[in-house]
Order: structure tokens, then C-alpha cells, then sequence
């Protein structure tokens, strides 16, 4: 039986890739420091669980121990506004810890390595649709960071014989973010007015535009990257469903979604952009759709819609531990 390594395993796209593992049949370790970002915490009962940071020797160690045969890098300080907050944690997370978990990787010589990137690395490209290829340019203290990781993934692991896959994940929501958290997820955000019974408060311009991804969908691809043949040693992919949608177009949807319940009507307040925050992108998946030719993404409307099915579940509450999406007790 394979033995993965999933860093951030109880974070909001870990803990679904940690319960996909899990299902088909994986020996799976979670290290985490549990100060999720975005997200419910959710620590999965069937996996042997570390709580710690990657950035301190004594849990790398205990990683080293145990000897997985591939890693999964998703550990980060993953908010853009959150950078803001103190900077230092976001790059020692995000480009250090990265750093050291590569070096783990080619101590143990681990068959693969799947990283966790953003799109973040690209900075706006509002008149660009962005590839692989295309320059990257970061235009906050989060795709700094993010960057530097996969900086230090290409330096350690490149002449080694570790297959790399760094995913360029793209805008991505649904059940398991926290709702009360926000300085993360457009989507999120805007769903917590909603299930407030609140004015959506939108930060910039509603001419923004994004790629948005269902997280079923990027839990499902990172899995798949295990039996992919399609697959180079070296890899760098952008997660993305490459349709791209305005905040205008967005607000349209999530309140036709929550105006099937008998709520008032919603009010939209424009505010200030947030610092760092990228005015637009939106990409190809031209060179995603060769290495992964039968995936099919769930349409935003039909996303937006499950994602509701999850909060409509959910009581009017601060704290929103025991209601992650993969926690019996919301099952009952």
C-alpha cells in the first residue's frame, strides 16, 4: 500500500484530496497546524494526523519517519488579503516550508510530489489569457510567496529523479470554507451576506473578472494526477476551467440561488479594493485539457447550487466547527 503525505490535510482543498485518498484505499498522513485559513478544520478520523508546522525540524523529522512514498504540498499560508496581515508567516509558510518539504522529498527520494501553486504567481493579465507560459508577475505578498515555492520545488527537484507537479489552482469554493472568514474566497464572501440575510459588500469593481472551479472538481484532479501517463517529470499546470465570469455575472447567480428561499431582497454596497488584489484574470486550460483530455468541470450554476445545498444546512453560527461537509455529525 502506497503511503502519501498530504500537507495542510485539514485545510479546505486538503481535507477533500485527503478523504479522496482515503476512499481508494491510500495510507495517508495529515500533518497540519490546524490555523486554517478560509476553512473548517477537519482533521480525518482514517488518517494518522501530526499537528504541527512544516517549517520546524522536529515534524519534518517524524515526516522522514514515517517514509511516504509520495507528497502532496498543499500546507500554506493560502489568503491574499491574509499576506497583509503579517507577511513574515505568509512567505516562512509558503516559500521556506516549501523549501523544506522539497528537501524531504529528495532525502526520501519519494516518487512524486504534487505542489499546490496559485494563480496569484501571474499578477493581473486583464487584456492577456493566460497560459503556462506566460509571464509571471505577482502583484501581491501571496503570489510572492506562492512563486518562491515553486522556485525552490525547480532548484531542489529538478536534476532529481522526484516527477514534479506544481497546479496552478484558479479561483476555486465550495462546502468547507468558512463562511465567517472574510479574507478569502470571492464566492465565500459574497455567500455570507447571503446567509446572513445581509448587503453583499463587494470590494472593487463588479467589472473584475475570474476562473472559478468547484472544489470536487480540484480535489478530483489532484487525485488523478497519481495514474496520470500524460504526465511529464516535470510539470506545471494551470488548474483552471478557463471560462471566465465577471463579479457582476457572479452576484447574478448567487442571488438567484438564495432567492429560492424566502429571504428580503439583496442589496449590493461597492467598496474600496482590497491591497493586492488582482483585477482580473482568466486562462487557457488548453495544455490542462491534454493531460487530463476526459475531465469535465461542473458549470458554475450547477456549483453555486450544491454549495448552497451544503449552507442552507448550516445554523447562523460564529464558530462552524462539526459542520465541514465531510464530518458525520452534519451528516445525522
Amino acid at each position: 500500500m502506497k503511503k502519501i503525505l498530504v500537507t495542510g490535510g485539514a485545510g479546505f482543498i486538503g481535507a477533500h484530496i485527503t478523504q479522496k485518498l482515503i476512499n481508494l484505499g491510500y495510507k495517508v498522513l495529515v500533518v497540519d497546524n490546524l490555523s486554517t485559513v478560509g476553512g473548517i478544520p477537519y482533521v480525518n478520523p482514517k488518517c494518522k494526523f501530526i499537528k504541527g508546522d512544516i517549517t520546524n525540524a522536529t515534524v519534518i523529522k517524524k515526516i522522514e519517519n514515517w517514509r511516504p512514498n509520495i507528497i502532496f504540498h498543499l500546507a500554506a499560508q493560502s489568503g491574499g488579503e491574509s499576506a497583509y496581515d503579517n507577511p513574515k508567516i505568509d512567505y516562512l509558510s509558503n516559500g521556506y516550508g516549501t523549501y523544506m518539504i522539497a528537501e524531504l522529498a529528495k532525502k526520501l527520494k519519494v516518487k512524486q510530489l504534487i505542489y499546490s501553486s496559485s494563480v496569484a504567481v501571474y499578477g493581473s493579465k486583464i487584456n492577456e489569457e493566460i497560459n503556462e507560459k506566460s509571464s509571471t508577475n505577482p502583484d501581491s505578498i501571496y503570489g510572492v510567496s506562492k512563486f518562491t515555492g515553486e522556485m525552490f520545488i525547480k532548484q531542489v527537484l529538478k536534476k532529481t529523479k522526484v516527477k514534479t507537479v506544481i497546479l496552478r489552482v484558479f479561483n476555486t469554493y465550495g462546502p468547507g470554507e468558512n463562511l465567517n472568514f472574510l479574507k478569502k474566497g470571492m464566492i465565500s464572501i459574497y455567500s455570507y451576506y447571503l446567509w446572513r440575510n445581509k448587503p453583499i459588500i463587494v470590494k472593487g469593481s463588479l467589472n473584475r473578472f475570474r476562473n472559478f472551479q468547484y472544489i470536487d472538481d480540484v480535489a478530483n484532479i489532484f487525485v488523478q494526477t497519481l495514474r496520470n501517463k500524460n504526465l511529464k517529470k516535470n510539470e506545471i499546470i494551470n488548474l483552471t476551467t478557463g471560462r471566465i465570469t465577471r463579479i457582476k455575472d457572479l452576484l447574478k447567480i448567487l442571488i438567484l440561488e438564495n432567492s429560492k428561499k424566502k429571504v428580503k431582497k439583496s442589496k449590493i454596497i461597492i467598496r474600496k479594493n482590497t491591497k493586492g488584489d488582482s483585477f482580473g484574470w482568466n486562462a487557457s486550460n488548453k495544455y490542462f485539457k491534454k493531460i487530463f483530455p476526459k475531465f469535465q468541470f461542473i458549470s458554475l450554476k450547477d456549483g453555486i447550487h450544491k454549495y448552497f445545498e451544503w449552507i442552507n444546512k448550516i445554523p447562523l453560527k460564529n464558530d462552524l466547527k462539526g459542520y465541514h461537509p465531510l464530518d458525520k455529525k452534519l451528516r445525522k
